[in-house]
């Protein structure tokens, strides 16, 4: 996002810097909205953790959720961010030359199982609020 947000202050469009134009604006601060909550979750589950392994506040099952939530969540939130930043880059934003190109592709992983696929998350995080009774697997 860094990157992006010092790409839009210095491109220039129809005379002026692309940070200027609303499109733009709302693109940037809707991704920063959703970065910000997306680290209070990360933080949360974060704490949960430490409780649960130093006072065994937390249900194992609980934190998980809560993991699974995370999980879910920042990959997409990446993919977005990392999509409007390219776009605003323009063709370059998706050359092997600009380090967005690469960021991707990590953040890609995630969709497709690296620390379990997204629909895994899903799955845990409904397990955790119907029941067991409720895993489609079973």
């Amino acid at each position: 996002m860094e990157i992006g947000m010092e790409y839009i202050k210095e491109r220039k469009a129809f005379g002026r810097p692309i940070g200027k134009f609303e499109g733009i604006q709302f693109q940037l601060a809707d991704d920063y909205a959703e970065l910000e909550a997306t680290r209070w979750l990360i933080y949360r589950t974060a704490w949960m953790m430490d409780k649960r392994y130093k006072e065994g506040k937390f249900d194992p099952l609980e934190v998980s959720k809560w993991i699974s939530m995370c999980k879910l969540k920042a990959p997409k939130l990446a993919f977005r961010i990392f999509e409007h930043t390219m776009l605003w880059m323009g063709a370059y934003g998706y050359t092997k030359e600009c380090p967005l190109e690469m960021g991707l592709r990590g953040v890609m992983s995630y969709y497709i199982g690296a620390e379990g696929a997204m629909n895994i998350q899903r799955i845990i995080i409904a397990r955790q609020l119907l029941g067991r009774e409720y895993v489609p697997y079973r």
